[in-house]
């Protein structure tokens, strides 16, 4: 017989190769399941890279590296978002103390994590820790000052530690955690920055502000003119470097800031935008805009629902940046008015109350959800004979403007006329926010600290 692979004449038998044909097939088969394994090898060291970059994107790369966002600092900074939670501030159940709690942005899982005496504001979430201004009770001593105090305080509320104990300025209720700094104004109102646990404090630039508003990439404060009582807002690099006005002799209000441009709002409250450095400025809505407040490409405030028709109802509304819709879209009707609306995902977060109960809620961007993270009934708070309270008297809704009280201009009033004038929450820490003239929190023992609305 004969190979079968050559032709080569072989002995009768079983064999049907040649045995040097036979050599080379072995030899194939070998090198065959070589490269199959060689393959397996790779599939498994692939399907373990995956599964490395899924649980480091998980625990690593959901986490922010930006505190906060300016508008919600802005509006008091009462929530933030990290992956799948929100961390908010509401008082507890009998409103006699202020907390920090969280909730999953599906609205379930609510947990207390940390309880204040007094106000809690300027709320970052950044890594594995919460950074945020303990405002705390002043005393009666002429020469004592307000205990305030910036803390860090891990994601589970454990590990609770003072990083500033007031070395800064006690007007200053703004601190933004950006770059693995904590930025902050100083008690000699110049911007200031230190480490994550408080060391190493140093000034980033000396330019005597009230207002601050950081980005990763900007700073963003007011500055008043050499000879002039006027404040002009300027920008400057992240570094202190470059600094220069926004808009030449000009001072905006409710600033936001996304890629290279700025949102904000005229004295007349329209809403304007410039991108930086070209030194003009695009009208997005001839409105009435309070609260400005940035997410994505909407920009969120309250108005009136038809201040033309004298319906004084209280709206929290939205605008494209583009300009695109002249049309506002309505987000929600408020019963009364809110001193605040913080954007987080794809929730807004705000203050509101009847003539039964106050409460927090926090509705879906579009409007189609809404989920309670506190109420209090009147009710029953005066059932168990508590008096003290905290209250927003004569809103006006523009409070989250923090400035130093040489920059107070009297902002115009924004109030809810339908037979309520206040909006009152029961709490024993009389922790009060006031906005008419001066944004007042009032801390433990009845204490005042002036905070003046731009």
């Amino acid at each position: 017989m004969n190979c079968t692979k050559c032709g080569k004449e072989i002995p009768d038998g079983e064999n049907t190769l040649c045995e040097k044909c036979q050599k080379k097939e072995t030899k194939k088969e070998k090198s065959g399941e070589g490269k199959k394994n060689n393959i397996i090898i790779i599939a498994i060291i692939i399907a373990v890279i995956a599964v490395l970059l899924i649980v480091g994107y998980l625990v690593f790369g959901r986490n922010n590296k930006v505190g906060n966002s300016i508008g919600n600092i802005r509006n008091y900074g009462y929530a933030s978002l990290q992956g799948n939670w929100i961390y908010y501030v509401a008082p507890n159940e009998d409103s006699s103390k202020i907390g920090i709690y969280k909730v999953k942005t599906n609205g379930s899982g609510k947990k207390e994590l940390y309880m204040n005496d007094a106000d809690i504001l300027s709320l970052n979430v950044c890594g594995n820790y919460l950074y945020f201004i303990g405002v705390g009770a002043e005393s009666f001593s002429e020469e004592d000052e307000i205990d305030n105090k910036i803390y860090k305080m891990k994601l589970d509320g454990s590990d609770l530690q003072v990083i500033n104990d007031n070395e800064f300025n006690n007007n200053c209720y703004e601190i933004y955690v950006i770059n693995n700094s904590v930025y902050y104004i100083g008690v000699d109102a110049n911007i200031y920055k230190m480490k994550l646990d408080g060391s190493d404090k140093a000034v980033v630039t000396e330019n005597g502000t009230g207002y601050l508003g950081i980005t990763k990439d900007y700073i963003i404060y007011n500055k008043m003119e050499e000879n002039s009582s006027d404040y002009i807002t300027y920008i400057m690099n992240i570094d202190g470097s470059n600094e220069r006005p926004i808009l030449e002799g000009k001072r905006l209000y409710s600033v936001n800031i996304e890629d290279d441009y700025v949102y904000y709002t005229n004295e007349e409250k329209q809403i304007y935008k410039t991108k930086i450095d070209s030194g003009n400025e695009e009208l997005i809505l001839d409105t009435t805009a309070y609260n400005l407040n940035l997410k994505d490409d909407y920009l969120y405030y309250l108005n009136y629902l038809d201040f033309e028709n004298e319906d004084l109802t209280v709206c929290i509304f939205r605008i494209k940046t583009d300009g695109s819709s002249q049309e506002p879209e309505k987000v929600k009707t408020l019963e009364t008015y809110s001193s605040f609306i913080d954007v987080v995902g794809n929730w807004v977060v705000y203050l509101d109350s009847t003539d039964e109960s106050a409460y927090i809620k926090m509705v879906k961007v579009d409007g189609s959800q809404e989920e309670e993270l506190f109420s209090l009934s009147y009710e029953q708070q005066i059932g168990e004979g508590n008096q003290d309270t905290v209250t927003n008297e004569n809103p006006d809704t523009e409070n989250v403007e923090q400035t130093q009280p040489a920059e107070n201009e009297g902002d115009t009033n924004i109030t809810n006329t339908n037979d309520v004038d206040t909006n009152t929450v029961a709490n024993e820490a009389t922790n009060t926010v006031e906005t008419e003239d001066t944004n007042t929190v009032a801390a433990t023992n009845e204490t005042n600290v002036e905070n003046t609305v731009q």
